[in-house]
C-alpha cells in the first residue's frame, strides 16, 4: 500500500492539530481534546487505509468534524465571543448652596458584570436645574475593566454660584469598541 498525497496532507494536518491542541487545552478542555483526538486520527490514516481502503473518507470526515469542534472550543474558551456588560450606580450631592462656592460632587461605581473586558468606559455627567436646563457637563474615562471588576469614579463641578440651582444629574455610561 503506497502513501498518497492526501495521506501526507492528513498526517501533516494531524501533527499541526496535535501540537496546537496543547495551546487550545489552556483555554478549552473539550476543544483541546477534540484537536488531540482528531490529530491522532489523521496521523493514523495510512495504517487504517492499509487495513481497510474505504476508511479514508470516513477518517477525513471525522478529522474535519473534530477539527471544527476544536477550533470552536478554542474560540469560545479564548473569549472571542465574550462581551462586557457594565453597570453603574451613582450619587450627586450639592455643597455650599446659595454661595459663590457652590459645588456638586458626583461619585459612583462602574462594575463589569459581563464575561469579557470593557476597554473604553466613559461616564458622561450632566447637571440640570429644576427646569431641566443644563448647568454643566463633564466626562470621566475609566481604565480597562476586566470581567467581574469594578472601579469608582468621581466628578466635581464648581465652585460656581450658578450650581446652587442644581436639582438633578444625568449620568450616562458608554463602552467603546
Amino acid at each position: 500500500m503506497r502513501i498518497t498525497t492526501l495521506d501526507v496532507l492528513a498526517m501533516v494536518l494531524g501533527v499541526v492539530a496535535v501540537v496546537f491542541s496543547g495551546f487550545v487545552l489552556a483555554h478549552s478542555a473539550w476543544g483541546g481534546v477534540a484537536l488531540l483526538v482528531g490529530g491522532a486520527l489523521a496521523l493514523s490514516i495510512a495504517p487504517l487505509r492499509a487495513r481497510t481502503p474505504a476508511v479514508a473518507p470516513v477518517v477525513w470526515l471525522c478529522f474535519l468534524v473534530l477539527l471544527s469542534t476544536g477550533v470552536a472550543g478554542f474560540l469560545v474558551g479564548f473569549g472571542v465571543f465574550d462581551s462586557p456588560t457594565v453597570e453603574h450606580e451613582w450619587d450627586a450631592t450639592l455643597h455650599d448652596a446659595d454661595t459663590a462656592d457652590a459645588t456638586v460632587v458626583v461619585t459612583g461605581t462602574a462594575a463589569n458584570v459581563g464575561d469579557g473586558p470593557a476597554e473604553r468606559v466613559t461616564i458622561d455627567v450632566t447637571l440640570y436645574d429644576g427646569g431641566g436646563q443644563s448647568l454643566d457637563a463633564a466626562d470621566v474615562r475609566l481604565t480597562r475593566l476586566r470581567a467581574g471588576a469594578s472601579q469608582q469614579f468621581f466628578v466635581r463641578f464648581g465652585p460656581d454660584r450658578e450650581l446652587s440651582a442644581f436639582e438633578e444629574a444625568g449620568v450616562k455610561l458608554t463602552v467603546g469598541p
